[in-house]
């Protein structure tokens, strides 16, 4: 590789390559879902908020996971501390199997939000209650 390439590619690196500082988590709870209701759920973690000041806004997706079912759930998730404040579990219900909440041929599919107000610490337990009919994060929070 040319001089010019490897130059290029330095500068590149050096614009690109922020040291990002990671804090494991392992999250241990229930996922609880209206009586009869049955399918995958779908679980998002999210700080409560990122940015600062005119900047700042609410809730920031960082990582997502899948259950068989609602009930018991432990989750071990990487959580990137730099990157905002507080820490958000979001689910919701596929009750139709589609993989979309409430798409156009489907029912009510339950959602629901939890904050998870001892963060930081290396274990968090919750209760996530689904029972907001069709309901994405941004609606459910703030709660």
């Amino acid at each position: 590789m040319s001089g010019r390439r490897w130059l290029t590619l330095a500068v590149l690196a050096g614009c690109i390559n922020e040291d990002v500082r990671l804090y494991e988590v392992e999250l241990t709870g229930e996922v609880v879902a209206p009586a009869g209701t049955t399918g995958r759920v779908f679980l998002e973690l999210h700080h409560a908020s990122r940015g600062a000041g005119a900047l700042e806004t609410p809730l920031g997706r960082f990582d997502a996971t899948e259950l068989d079912a609602p009930g018991p759930a432990t989750w071990t998730t990487l959580v990137p501390i730099d990157d905002g404040e507080g820490l958000v579990l979001y689910g919701w219900l596929d009750v139709d199997g589609d993989g979309t909440l409430c798409g156009l041929a489907a029912g009510p599919e339950p959602a629901g939000i939890v904050e998870l107000g001892k963060f930081p610490a290396h274990a968090l337990t919750f209760t996530l209650v689904l029972e907001t009919p069709c309901a994405g994060p941004s609606a459910l929070y703030p709660p």
